[in-house]
């Protein structure tokens, strides 16, 4: 049988345990044995918030990344070797990994956690004489440390179980559910995914009074009100709860309504244009971060930037890059085609998404680091999206979607494009034809931001080919298993109840 890879990577050794975290206190101030503060469960939470990378290989599994194996330079040891499991949809994509695929113990993890901090914090201390307020930051850390097991479960249900179908959901199996903070030794089943996401909404609709009723101000990386809200209408449109959505995601534009606005950089002929670029600098590509956390419309930002894991300008780190489809799906007078990638000299397609304020001035380099941005993003364009969506599954409803469709599309577009090849009408779509168009929406606003695989595999699960580094390709075809990503061998080895995945 033909190999696909030139390296194959050992997996890692067994690890010695599963979903409960002993070590946990090992990660609070020295010469505390307990936690009793306020402030020490805080600094617990903030490890759940995990500012590492962990998922750079996500948008790999999409049609938004292509592998150019011209560009593999043999004399160095290539990041992107490490992905090529991924990238060719591996039944077990952690074949290539170093130390296996580590999303999936590394969120349970943050799971244990935001259980301590939910099942322990209205004990704790607080740092001040004041009661009130040692009350008030108890209920948000609470209310936070839902919405982030909440953020947590979203994303692991969504990697390792099937879509979710409320005609099956009942009876098709899911994840793990673990809400205790004891380190016992017993197996851990899937739930069904019902009750999964009953779990997620349950959490969230805790979190938002208690932040909202004993409001703190946070920075974005943290959750806020807002940003859980934000989250819960992300929830409802993957259950297709479409009037849920629908109320969560205006709620959020009552409180937010503001959309990065490109139309002045899409007048500038500086970033308007095709021209390759052979270095990146303030005068050849001007503009800030599209996710920088100092943009009004962004609500929440998580972990740091991985896509410097795939998307690396050094060619010792990666040759992957943004997709020949991706970049020729924007209409002309799109101004994000330019302002999120552009060629180099050599004709790739190099990323831009992430470029980035530090300190005063702008800093441009060649090369992506975990510094520059985020990947994981909650912004006011989702919201317009999902009312989009949702509205486009309702009766009489494609007017309406429209209307948000374009309210976004205007502040995307070059001013002199937009009446001719960026304003939609409702008269030319059918449900179906203007459900393909939120979708196609979303894969031009959302790229390399970790929802692509997502949508895939909750809308029409299509075949999908990439070239690696053989002759032959690989294939992912309609409604393949391989939508559902394997459960890591360690976790299997160590708890054989939660059952391989079907291949």
């Amino acid at each position: 049988m033909k190999k696909r890879y030139i390296y194959q990577f050992l997996l890692v050794c067994i690890s010695s345990c599963f979903l409960a975290c002993n070590g946990y206190l090992e990660e609070i101030p020295q010469n505390k044995q307990k936690l009793t503060s306020t402030d020490d469960y805080e600094q617990l939470l903030n490890k759940a918030y995990l500012t590492e990378a962990v998922l750079p290989y996500i948008d790999l599994l999409t049609d938004d990344i292509s592998y150019i194996a011209a560009d593999r330079d043999p004399r160095y040891g290539n990041v992107a070797d490490s992905y090529l499991g991924a990238y060719m949809w591996d039944n077990n994509i952690e074949s290539t990994m170093p130390n296996g695929d580590e999303v999936f113990g590394k969120f349970y993890n943050s799971i244990y956690y935001t259980n301590v901090v939910i099942d322990e914090i209205d004990q704790a201390v607080g740092i001040s004489s004041n009661k009130e307020e040692t009350e008030r930051i108890r209920g948000y850390l609470k209310g936070e440390a839902y919405a982030l097991r909440a953020f947590r479960y979203l994303y692991l249900v969504n990697m390792y179980a099937p879509p979710y179908d409320p005609a099956t959901s009942s009876t098709t199996p899911g994840i793990p559910i673990n809400l205790e903070t004891s380190a016992d030794d017993k197996p851990y089943t899937r739930e069904m995914l019902d009750k999964v996401y009953g779990q997620i909404v349950d959490d969230l609709k805790k979190a938002i009074p208690l932040m909202e009723e004993n409001y703190v101000s946070v920075k974005k990386n943290r959750f806020s009100p807002i940003a859980a809200k934000a989250l819960l209408a992300r929830v409802y449109l993957y259950m297709q709860e479409w009037d849920l959505a629908i109320e969560q995601a205006e709620n959020v534009i009552g409180s937010n309504s503001s959309l990065f606005d490109l139309r002045d950089e899409g007048e500038n002929p500086v970033i308007y244009n095709d021209n390759p670029l052979s270095y990146m600098s303030e005068d050849n590509v001007p503009g800030i971060g599209y996710l920088s956390e100092k943009n009004t419309n962004v609500l929440f930002v998580n972990g740091i930037n991985e896509l410097y894991m795939i998307l690396g300008g050094n060619t010792a780190q990666s040759v992957f890059y943004p997709s020949e489809d991706l970049y020729r799906a924007y209409s002309a007078g799109d101004v994000r085609k330019y302002y999120f990638m552009r060629r180099n000299t050599r004709s790739r397609i190099r990323y831009l998404k992430n470029r980035y304020y530090r300190v005063v001035t702008i800093n441009f380099v060649d090369q992506l680091s975990s510094e520059y941005g985020y990947t994981r993003v909650m912004r006011t364009e989702e919201m317009y999206l999902i009312l989009a969506e949702a509205y486009a599954h309702k009766p009489n409803g494609i007017s309406t979607a429209v209307g948000y469709l374009n309210t976004l599309r205007e502040m995307k577009f070059r001013v002199s494009d937009f009446e001719t090849n960026g304003k939609l009408k409702p008269e030319d779509f059918s449900q179906e034809t203007l459900l393909e168009t939120v979708w196609k929406e979303r894969r031009l606003e959302f790229c390399f931001e970790e929802q692509r695989w997502f949508d895939l595999r909750r809308t029409t699960r299509p075949s999908l080919t990439h070239q690696g580094l053989v002759a032959d390709p690989a294939v992912l075809k309609e409604n393949d298993l391989r939508y559902v990503l394997q459960i890591p061998q360690k976790e299997l080895s160590v708890n054989p109840e939660i059952g391989a995945n079907p291949r």
